[in-house]
């Protein structure tokens, strides 16, 4: 008598594999004398830029008391990677004159309840 786990085996590892969606949350501290509203006007502008980005599903831009940055949801590592390279923690730290603190995790599973609330999403 054959194993029923056998079959499942082998069928799961001829299914590709589905990409493994990644979030990625991003701290620049803020420098002395910028105020928020200088913060904003720059994510505003910025949007044209990160609708080009591989792989970004989409990007919140935030503004803290003591840092800015974003939380990107990207298709998977790669992508993120390919995104948050060498060049880009340079131009950061030469723009800033701080390192920015970028933190990955996985993301298994989503809930979304309800759609962006109007004026939220930035516009094309």
């Amino acid at each position: 008598m054959r194993p029923i786990i056998l079959p499942i085996l082998a069928a799961l590892a001829a299914t590709p594999a589905l990409a493994q969606p990644v979030t990625v949350v991003v701290e620049v501290p803020t420098p002395a004398g910028v105020p928020a509203a200088r913060l904003a006007a720059g994510m505003r502008a910025a949007v044209p830029e990160y609708r080009a980005v591989p792989g970004l599903i989409s990007k919140s831009f935030t503004i803290g008391a003591q840092s800015f940055g974003g939380v990107y949801l990207f298709t998977d590592r790669a992508a993120a990677d390919a995104w948050f390279n060498p060049a880009w923690h340079q131009r950061v730290r030469q723009s800033y004159g701080q390192p920015a603190r970028v933190t990955v995790f996985d993301v298994p599973v989503m809930v979304q309840n309800a759609p962006l609330p109007a004026g939220l999403l930035a516009e094309r």
